[in-house]
């Protein structure tokens, strides 16, 4: 007879600090889309378009997504981890220099580098973390593509690349875990990990680069496999409710639903979508605002710059 599952114990964390260095991943959502149509459409491979950094096409459009988490364990012991690492270099290499994050890569501050997903804006920028940490631990999630894994070597990396199975999440250190889930999304792009932290005396943060796999499943996972998963203290990323702001009954009923979870901190990033979050300040969901600085566009978003503090 099949039995369920234990709940996994992550551990705690003292605290979290998450600094947006761009959430930026491009400026102008149309001329991104118009170059898709023009390579091909949805599902053509994103490595035939002449992006940065492997062309220089529309290149003042490209920017990234990429943050930073500073937890503190129970015991008091400090981490630091990349996730996600933008896409044009250039913009990557201006917003590592304004945070610090270039000379924190090479002093060894920051342990890994977790790659979210596949798509442009969040990982061709890698060769900005890894000019200054060669070395460093990458997590990528499983359906991570050959010519993904290439691109990597590529640009010079010397250390480990672990990939994470999808239905066995990871404790990267304890407090925080890794989970892959199985998806095919735009451009040939499969799988994507997800960041789940438990807060002393709070609940759980879930962090999200897109949230492809849909954010009430992605909150529901929590809730059924961690222990302390029931109370949702924060979120943060990108949601992916409507990226291209446009809207129906159905995403009015994804804001509702996210009433339901309790949640205490709400910070989003460009993939949610600025008609997502107003529908959501609308009903009252506690929605983290932004300063609109370096490159940001809106306060709506956790911007580039600013930081949510959790614990």
């Amino acid at each position: 007879m099949a039995t369920d599952q234990p709940m996994l114990d992550i551990g705690t964390l003292n605290r979290l600090r998450i600094l947006c260095i761009s959430e930026t991943g491009w400026f102008d959502t149309t001329t991104v889309f118009d170059d898709i149509r023009t390579a091909g459409g949805a599902e053509v491979d994103q490595y035939t378009i002449p992006w940065p950094p492997f062309g220089a096409l529309h290149a003042e459009n490209a920017a990234g997504f990429a943050a930073l988490l500073d937890a503190e364990t129970a015991d008091g012991t400090r981490h630091r981890l990349l996730f996600d690492t933008g896409w044009n270099p250039d913009w990557m290499d201006r917003r590592f220099a304004e945070e610090g994050i270039d000379q924190q890569l090479r002093d060894g501050q920051i342990e890994a580098l977790i790659l979210s997903h596949e798509h442009f804006d969040h990982f061709w920028g890698i060769g900005s973390t890894l000019r200054h940490c060669p070395d460093i631990t990458i997590y990528v999630p499983e359906g991570f593509h050959p010519h993904g894994l290439a691109f990597i070597a590529q640009q010079g990396h010397s250390g480990k690349v672990i990939t994470i199975p999808s239905g066995q999440p990871l404790i990267l250190f304890p407090g925080l875990a890794v989970a892959s889930f199985p998806m095919t999304t735009l451009l040939r792009v499969e799988g994507e990990n997800v960041l789940y932290g438990h807060i002393r005396d709070q609940g759980m943060a879930m962090i999200t680069g897109c949230g492809h796999g849909g954010v009430l499943n992605l909150l529901n996972y929590a809730r059924q496999t961690f222990q302390g998963g029931d109370r949702i203290h924060a979120l943060y990323g990108g949601l992916h409710i409507s990226p291209l702001e446009d809207w129906d009954e159905s995403r009015d009923q994804v804001v509702a639903a996210l009433n339901q979870y309790g949640i205490a901190k709400l910070a989003c990033n460009h993939c949610t979508g600025q008609k997502a979050v107003e529908k959501m300040l609308e009903t009252g969901l506690p929605v983290v605002r932004g300063t609109a600085r370096n490159g940001s566009r809106t306060g709506l978003f956790l911007g580039n710059g600013d930081v949510l503090e959790l614990g």
